[in-house]
């Protein structure tokens, strides 16, 4: 074992993958959503009425901490166009003669448009849209009330808002998508450090053995050696596992009510299921090149698979079952259940055996080796 010791440590390339650039990774991802909440997304507003009570809409529009109006713009072409460019979020499009039909006691329509393809942006937005509506509404209400009514603007304003409340915004931690988006980013970029890890770190014992390729090394070894080499590379994948996890748990406090020891061996069955593929991977391709770029195609997806940002059950058939061939797929379920719900082993074991399930490949090329 001090054998591969001593060449993981020659190789600053093998270190910096399985270990220093997922962590600099990590702090960047954990640095970029630290805010956890979303403020100021740019919009546009398509103002056809241009009166008085249109530029107090924007003004409500602009004063929600979520959005910010970024312009005005003449017509839904240029404010659509932008939208498609990413030069804004979405767009609002007040009618003309909004303010003549609200005096007259109508109903206009106030159309918001924003791309749903960006979840997290789209469930703000459209949050922020109805709260301010809330608010518009009742100011609204209130000018019908003066237009229509011999009244005083005391009077109007508690018809429109016959309850007061008073409310005084607090942080929830339920609402931060840094808690919600980093704890499920983390497991992916830690099951990509392991996987492409083991293939560098194979390529590195080919070179170090003057083999001419992979499998060839691999071939050469015994079942004592193979054990040794897996061996080093699960305590470093589970060494950088129990970085990540510290940060988030310890350092961040996210909550965490899992018991240590079950949360221990969930990352054990990943650790050992992500280097079962990384192994694979590279002994089935024989070449580096074509092993980082199956590598990079199959885990550079993973969050996107999780079932964390999109439910499972409303994947298609291609995404479910890339969803479950991926080990983080099984280890964040568990993770999730673990640390927010207080899951014990035996309820977790089924996630457990179907990382565990991952091994075989690796099984069935230790079982052709000498011993």
């Amino acid at each position: 074992m001090k054998e591969f010791w001593r060449s993981y440590c020659s190789n600053p390339w093998v270190i910096a993958v399985t270990f220093g650039l997922p962590l600099v990774l990590s702090l960047i991802i954990w640095w970029v959503f630290s805010a956890s909440v979303v403020r100021e997304l740019p919009i546009d507003v398509v103002d056809l009425d241009q009166s008085s009570l249109s530029r107090m809409i924007t003004r409500d529009y602009d004063a929600t901490p979520t959005l910010a109006v970024r312009s005005i713009q003449p017509n839904t072409l240029i404010a659509n166009q932008a939208l498609k460019n990413g030069d804004n979020y979405g767009y609002i499009v007040i009618p003309r003669d909004f303010e003549r039909d609200v005096l007259l006691g109508k109903s206009p329509q106030v159309s918001g448009f924003y791309n749903g393809q960006f979840i997290l942006i789209a469930k703000q937005i459209s949050s922020a849209l109805m709260q301010t509506d809330m608010t518009t509404q009742a100011k609204l209400a209130a000018v019908k009330t003066l237009s229509t009514k011999k009244s005083t603007w005391t009077h109007a304003i508690n018809s429109a808002v016959p309850i007061k409340v008073q409310v005084t915004p607090l942080f929830n931690l339920g609402s931060s998508y840094n808690q919600f988006l980093v704890s499920a980013i983390l497991p992916a970029i830690w099951q990509m450090a392991i996987i492409v890890g083991m293939i560098w770190a194979m390529k590195n014992e080919m070179m170090l053995s003057n083999k001419k390729n992979i499998r060839e090394w691999f071939d050469s070894q015994t079942l004592s050696s193979i054990a040794q080499f897996i061996a080093v590379y699960f305590i470093i994948g589970m060494s950088l596992g129990a970085v990540l996890f510290y940060f988030l748990y310890g350092i961040v406090q996210f909550p965490f009510d899992a018991q240590v020891g079950t949360f221990l061996i969930t990352m054990s069955a990943m650790t050992l299921a992500c280097i079962s593929l990384g192994t694979a991977i590279g002994y089935g391709t024989n070449d580096i090149v074509k092993a980082m770029s199956i590598s990079g195609a199959y885990t550079a997806p993973s969050f996107a698979f999780l079932g964390v940002t999109f439910p499972v059950t409303d994947m298609n058939g291609l995404a479910t079952f890339w969803h479950s061939i991926l080990p983080a797929s099984h280890f964040v379920r568990s993770q999730i259940e673990q640390a927010n719900y207080g899951y014990v082993f035996n309820q977790t074991l089924s996630h457990v055996g179907s990382l565990l399930l991952f091994t075989l490949p690796l099984l069935l090329l230790i079982s052709r080796l000498r011993k």
